[in-house]
Parts: C-alpha cells; structure tokens; sequence
C-alpha cells in the first residue's frame, strides 16, 4: 500500500475537490432560498401596490434572482471543478510539447523528461494554466454581473415587450489575460534566441 507523506499531488488534488464541494453546496443551497424568496417579496410587494405594473410576476422573480443569487460561490465551485477537471489533459498536452523540444533539439540532455527543466516547465504550465482558468471564470463573472435593480427591471420590461434586451458592448476589450500576453511575447524572444543559437 502506497503510503503519502508530506503534501502530495493527489492530496492537494483532494483538498481542492472538498473546497468545490463545499461552494457547490453553499450556491445550491443559496439558489433555493433565493428562488422561495422571490416569490414571497413578489406577493409582499404586490399586495402592497409596489410593483411596476409593467413587469409581470415570472418577469420580476427573475429580475430578484438576478440581483440576489449567490454568484460568488456558485463561481468559485466553477472555477474549481473546471480546474480539476483540466488539469490531466492539460499536463498531457504539456508533457507531448515538451517531448517534441526534447526531440527538435536533438535529443538535448538539458531538455531531456524528468530533468530540472522539464519539471520547471510543467510545474510554471500548470500554474499558467490555471491561472487562465481562474481568469476566464473571473473575467465572466464581472461581464456578466447584474445592474442595478432600475436597470435590471428596465431591460426587463424591454424583453417581455421586444423578446431581446439591449446588448452590451465592451470597449477595447481583447478577452485575453495579461499574463498570456507577456507569455506570447515570452515565447517569441525564446524561439528567436533559440533559433540564433541552436541552428
């Protein structure tokens, strides 16, 4: 029987599967209390002559879910999961590319699997990788954050009465992270260097 000491991969790989489960069910459960809070306020505010008589009840229970759901952990446990589920094939595709410079540089010493560069190259991969992830699950999380409730009951109305919303539109926006810019320019000077020096 294998025995673990110390912070292996697979208990790291552990720990964060726990995390995931623990925002999922935080989020489940905080999407049902929300979706029963919904309806109550829509009666409370109807009774009460506070509702804007354009907005129809399925209209405003989804505007309340909107600005109420628990987005954050909901999130999170995407983010986790999405994680853990990448993480193998993305090592695999790490492993196979590494493989490929080992073999263009002519069977290298220096570039061989196993040896300090080829760990470094996996170890800052994965780290690239899944700060992309995170950064992609982030980057939704802010596009797709909800207005104020004016705004929100507003392109609400506009969509029960149009069938679409006013679609947002995002200056200057190229979606792609920081870090895989500086990654790309990164790569670009290594493979000139290398083509200087190694051909």
């Amino acid at each position: 029987m294998q025995k673990f000491e110390g912070i292996s991969f697979l208990w790291a790989i552990a720990l964060l599967l726990l995390i995931g489960l623990f925002y999922g069910v935080r989020a489940f459960m905080g999407f049902r209390n929300v979706a029963k809070e919904a309806v109550e306020d829509y009666a409370y505010k109807k009774e009460r002559g506070m509702l804007d008589s354009q907005l129809s009840e399925q209209g405003y229970i989804r505007v309340y879910k909107q600005l109420h759901n628990p987005r954050r952990p909901a999130y999170i446990a995407a983010a986790i999961f999405m994680i853990l589920v990448f993480t193998w094939p993305i090592m695999a595709v790490l492993s196979v590319l590494l493989e490929q410079l080992y073999q263009l540089t002519g069977r290298n010493r220096v570039f061989e699997p196993g040896f300090l560069v080829w760990q470094f190259s996996i170890f800052f991969g994965m780290i690239f990788s899944w700060t992309g992830i995170a950064y992609f699950m982030a980057r939704r999380y802010h596009m797709r954050a909800p207005g104020t409730l004016a705004y929100e009951t507003e392109q609400q109305i506009l969509e029960e009465q149009t069938g679409s919303r006013e679609k947002v539109v995002y200056d200057n926006d190229w979606g792609l992270p920081p870090f895989m810019v500086i990654g790309g320019v990164f790569l670009g000077f290594a493979a000139i260097i290398y083509r200087i020096f190694f051909r």
